[in-house]
């Protein structure tokens, strides 16, 4: 009997995970500037120890500290929308990412928090265009890529999505994250190519 229940619940696990698969995003954290005094950066550190185990109010404290203490720390402010989206407030993110973004325009982490952000609220046509700023401000990551590459495929512009995940093939860009080569891996056999 409980092997039965057990295997009820992996293949219902199974069922939600794949129906949320394309809703999962790679999202990787590029430090761009520095914070005015030291107590705003060990805040922040403090916040992303937190995140790695996915204490997202937690870390939104340790963030939120950080800017008391240094306004202008636009790494915080990513972190702070980072946090939002985690929790569902997608409108919140993308405030606070435009708040990053005031302060250092081509920050890559809070234009692809807020591309994601933007995805999330099904606003995929935005999300491209940040997606592609971000590809050209980093065009050594895998980040702008896949979420490219995802929102063409999600519009059902198979060929435009290949295109891109092949582009990103010939720029050597690669990810030491399993778990980030496991959604490009599947992006690709959905699209066919063969790898």
């Amino acid at each position: 009997m409980k092997l039965i229940k057990f295997t009820i619940l992996f293949l219902l696990s199974q069922a939600v995970y794949s129906q949320n698969e394309d809703k999962i995003l790679i999202q990787n954290f590029y430090e761009c500037c520095e914070a005015g005094n030291s107590k705003a950066y060990e805040s922040v550190k403090a916040g992303k120890e937190l995140l790695d185990t996915k204490q997202y109010y937690r870390s939104l404290k340790k963030f939120s500290k950080a800017l008391k203490k240094d306004p202008d720390y636009c790494d915080a402010w990513y972190l702070v929308g980072y946090c939002h989206q985690r929790i569902g407030y997608y409108e919140k993110s993308i405030e606070a990412c435009d708040q990053s973004l005031n302060i250092y325009p081509d920050n890559p982490s809070a234009l692809l928090i807020k591309a994601n952000s933007l995805f999330l609220m099904n606003d995929t046509s935005t999300a491209v265009e940040l997606f592609k700023k971000t590809k050209d401000i980093i065009p050594d990551k895998i980040d702008a890529y896949y979420g490219l590459a995802l929102m063409f495929h999600l519009k059902g512009k198979n060929e435009d999505a290949a295109r891109i995940l092949l582009e990103m093939g010939k720029n050597n860009v690669i990810t030491k994250d399993f778990r980030d080569n496991r959604k490009i891996k599947n992006l690709k056999k959905k699209l066919n190519l063969v790898e």
